[in-house]
């Protein structure tokens, strides 16, 4: 035998292999108890951790019920605070306008007692304020100067009863409004009115310049030319000139100069003459309403009617119009000085009167 010849390994015995065999037996039964043990120890665990846990969930809902509740009662308690604070702001503002109320009143009862005390005197003031604007409405709205000078008037005598110094530039514009009132002539509208009454009452007597005459009136003969004839004229001559007179005396022709009128039927005669009534009537409507823009118009017109349908020449035709002449020239609307002055000094005491 050589050394490179592989040697032979005896087999195992059998009680060698028992012996393994027991021990991995052994070895097996200590795992599976070892992991029996963890098993139930793991399983133990987990009952313990499982009721902790479901306890302390019991408490975490029990402390979330408690804190809600808390909550609640907090919100309560801040809603009533806040309530409480509201009614104590309501109640301070309350208070505040109370006392503002209160100080008013007393201001108002100090003013009161401070115009009793020297109340008399503005009291007078303030009326103859109101006069002097009374005045001022006359003029400016009624133009009634007559009016406004018994406003003044009155008003100079209550600022002569108060005999107060500062007062007397007051009364000096009043003066001095009163003479330029008084200085303004008043239009006659009585006077003008009685005229024009007159003029409509002889309005219908007024000749037309087309009158139609109901029966024929024949003029003044005109004296005709005569025809001198010498003593030694024959027969033929004389007859040409006897027949030559009595035919001039049966034909007359003459010419006229100016237009002649075309004669008006009775009912527009009539009408004519209404017309002009209306004209007058209206003028001294206009008149008493003191419209001088109409009355002016009116007279116009009224005198241009006269020259359309009347004679200009009749002495009655050319009084009337002289008398619309002069009633044309009234003034109806006179310029009025207005009382501002002495309202303007008296509102300037006003103020600075306590």
């Amino acid at each position: 035998m050589t050394d490179d010849a592989p040697t032979a390994v005896p087999p195992p015995s059998a009680a060698g292999l028992s012996w393994r065999r027991a021990l991995a037996l052994l070895l097996v039964l200590a795992t599976l108890a070892g992991l029996g043990w963890g098993g139930w120890t793991l399983r133990q665990q987990w009952q313990s951790t499982t009721e902790m846990l479901e306890a302390e969930d019991a408490l975490i809902r029990r402390l979330s019920y408690q804190v809600r509740q808390l909550e609640a009662d907090t919100e309560n308690l801040s809603r009533r605070n806040d309530d409480n604070d509201s009614t104590s702001r309501r109640n301070a503002q309350q208070l505040a306008a109370l006392q503002n109320q209160q100080e008013a009143e007393q201001l108002a009862l100090a003013r009161i007692d401070e115009t009793l005390r020297g109340g008399r005197a503005r009291f007078q003031l303030a009326a103859v304020e109101e006069l002097l604007l009374l005045a001022n409405d006359r003029v400016r709205l009624a133009r009634d100067a007559r009016g406004a000078v018994l406003a003044l008037e009155t008003a100079d005598a209550r600022l002569a009863a108060l005999s107060d110094p500062r007062l007397v530039p007051v009364r000096e514009a009043l003066a001095q409004e009163r003479l330029a009132l008084l200085s303004v002539a008043p239009a006659d509208i009585a006077g003008a009115a009685l005229s024009l009454g007159g003029l409509i009452s002889r309005a219908p007597m007024l000749p037309l310049r087309a009158h139609s005459p109901s029966h024929f009136e024949p003029g003044a003969p005109r004296a005709e030319p005569h025809i001198d004839l010498p003593p030694d004229a024959g027969w033929p001559q004389r007859l040409w000139v006897g027949v030559r007179e009595a035919l001039s005396s049966v034909f007359r022709i003459h010419r006229e100069a100016r237009p002649v009128d075309r004669l008006l039927p009775p009912e527009q005669e009539a009408l004519v003459q209404q017309l002009l009534l209306i004209k007058l009537e209206s003028t001294r409507l206009a008149l008493l309403r003191l419209e001088p823009s109409a009355y002016r118009d009116l007279i116009d017109s009224s005198r241009a009617w006269l020259v359309d349908y009347y004679k200009s020449d009749d002495p009655a035709v050319l009084a009337v119009d002289s008398e619309l002449e002069r009633l044309r020239a009234l003034d109806l609307a006179p310029g009025l000085p207005e009382p501002a002055k002495s309202l303007e000094r008296l509102r300037g005491i006003l103020r600075g009167t306590p």
